[in-house]
């Protein structure tokens, strides 16, 4: 099975994942809409440190999900008909990854196994392998 891979090493903080990953599943520029989350900040020592919040297909949200609406294989998906928007799949990630909008997780799908984030990324700091 393919999964997303971060290389910090070769990461600027540049978010231009997050931006595409919006863009391409919610139609506009918005990091809090993004279905990844990989930033830098430095922190109270002057050193870089990395957010890197993104799916690794563990399947722990599907697990917990009450009503079965996260559909894990390949990828993710979710059953809108099914999600009552009770909000346990986001605190069960263990990665921090779910967001919510209009009380609907926001998951990450792999934009159907070519993940945008990876195309995007300017040095290569994502991989889908």
């Amino acid at each position: 099975m393919k999964r997303l891979k971060f290389s910090k090493e070769a990461c600027i903080g540049c978010q231009l994942c997050a931006q595409a990953c919006s863009a391409m599943h919610e139609g506009e520029y918005s990091l809090s809409k993004a279905r990844i989350g990989i930033s830098s900040y430095y922190d109270k020592g002057k050193e870089l440190k990395y957010l890197d919040a993104y799916c690794t297909l563990c399947g722990i949200c599907a697990k917990n999900c009450p009503e079965g609406a996260i559909e894990f294989g390949d990828s993710l998906a979710l059953d809108s008909g099914k999600c009552t928007g009770c909000g346990t799949c986001g605190p069960a990630c263990p990665r921090s990854v779910i967001k919510y909008f209009n009380e609907k997780p926001l998951l990450c799908d792999t934009c159907g196994g070519a993940p945008v984030c990876v195309e995007i990324c300017p040095h290569g700091a994502l991989k889908y392998e």
